[in-house]
Parts: structure tokens; sequence; C-alpha cells
């Protein structure tokens, strides 16, 4: 696989039609940097459209990380279950929209969006499928190779304001002493370059190691 193709943040196709279809109903307000918004408040399921910034997908209550989205994006199609809590932050000032999940339902139902919904649907679950694949990869190697071919499909502005270690870390859980030896092994032997910790390229990350 590329390691520069995204994993479990690969963009639809339908995002930008959704956009246009949305967006007489959508009001957006712009959110600095650091503001927290849930996706279910009281009996209230949301789902927000982010047209400029980025944002970072969490996993309540652990603190979890679940993913790093660029704009434009549209977060909380896939309802919570069970214990599960999803939040996100902002990470870079952003313009977003919320709109209630039976709203948004009635409004596909009105401009008859149903097929797009569904092909829409159809890739976040294939993305999600390859993301849970690996993130209970066997070995640490194997969910730290994954998590560094992810980061690296970001953008610089994004991948240049977190350090490898860390990201990982928020990401798989892995001990910080593991993760900072497996990225030391593979930057010595060049299969990657880090400048101050910043993953700045991928050379070869072997399947095993």
């Amino acid at each position: 696989m590329n390691p520069s193709q995204p994993l479990n943040m690969l963009r639809s196709p339908y995002t930008d039609i959704f956009f246009e279809k949305l967006d007489p109903y959508a009001k957006y307000k712009t959110y600095p940097v650091g503001t927290w918004l849930r996706m279910q408040s009281s009996e209230v399921r949301h789902c927000y459209l982010v047209r400029t910034g980025v944002i970072h997908l969490y996993r309540q209550p652990e603190d979890v990380l679940i993913g790093v989205f660029e704009a434009p994006s549209i977060r909380g199609l896939v309802p919570e279950t069970g214990s599960l809590e999803l939040s996100f932050r902002v990470a870079a000032v952003s313009e977003i929209a919320c709109i209630s999940y039976p709203d948004l339902m009635d409004i596909i139902e009105k401009n008859n969006l149903w097929e797009i919904f569904a092909r829409h649907m159809q890739v976040l679950a294939s993305s999600l499928f390859v993301h849970m694949a690996h993130i209970t990869s066997p070995s640490a190697y194997e969910a730290i190779r994954f998590q560094l071919m992810e980061l690296m499909s970001l953008s610089p502005a994004i991948r240049d304001n977190i350090s490898a270690e860390k990201y990982i870390r928020s990401k798989t859980q892995l001990s910080r002493s593991g993760i900072m030896r497996i990225l030391a092994q593979l930057k010595a032997g060049g299969y990657i370059v880090l400048n101050n910790g910043v993953l700045k390229e991928i050379i070869n990350l072997p399947a095993k190691y």
C-alpha cells in the first residue's frame, strides 16, 4: 500500500455533493482552536459539517484519538452505541455548522438524497473496517507502521505540528518508551525521516520488522 494513501481518513467522493445540497440549511460558525463539540447532548444527536479547518475526533471517556479530519468533512452520521461517546476538538480555526440528525434525515428525504447517502456510508464503513483491522494488529510494530502511514497522509500543516510519538500514542495507547524505541530503530535504519520528532518522510516501511 502506498504510504501516502489515507487509510481510516479516506475522503468520500460524495462529501462535496452533500455540502452543496445541505448548504441552504447550514448555518456556519467559526470555532477557535481547543473548542470541544459533542456528537450527542441530552437526547439530541448532532451532525457537523466542517467547511474549513481541522478536527480531532476522540472516543470518551478514555480520551482516545480516533482520527484527524481535514475539511471538508461531515461527522456524526454513524450513531453512537452502548457506552461509546464521541466528541471532537477543533485543531485549527474552523467553520462548522451543526444540524440535528433528525433534521438531516428530513433534508435527505425531501431532496431525494438516499442513494448518495447510502454510497457515502459505504465508503465510511470500508474505511472504518480498515481502521479497526489495524488498531487490533497483533504486534506493536504493525500498529505503529499503520499509524505512521496514516500520519504521512495528512497535510504538512497538520503533520508538522504534532510529534510522531504523540500521534501514535494517542491513537494506540502503546507505551511511550515502546513507541520511541521502534521509531528510533526505523530512523536509524533509514526507513523514515524524523526531524525533532516530526515525521517528514517515509522511505520504506517493511510489512514485518
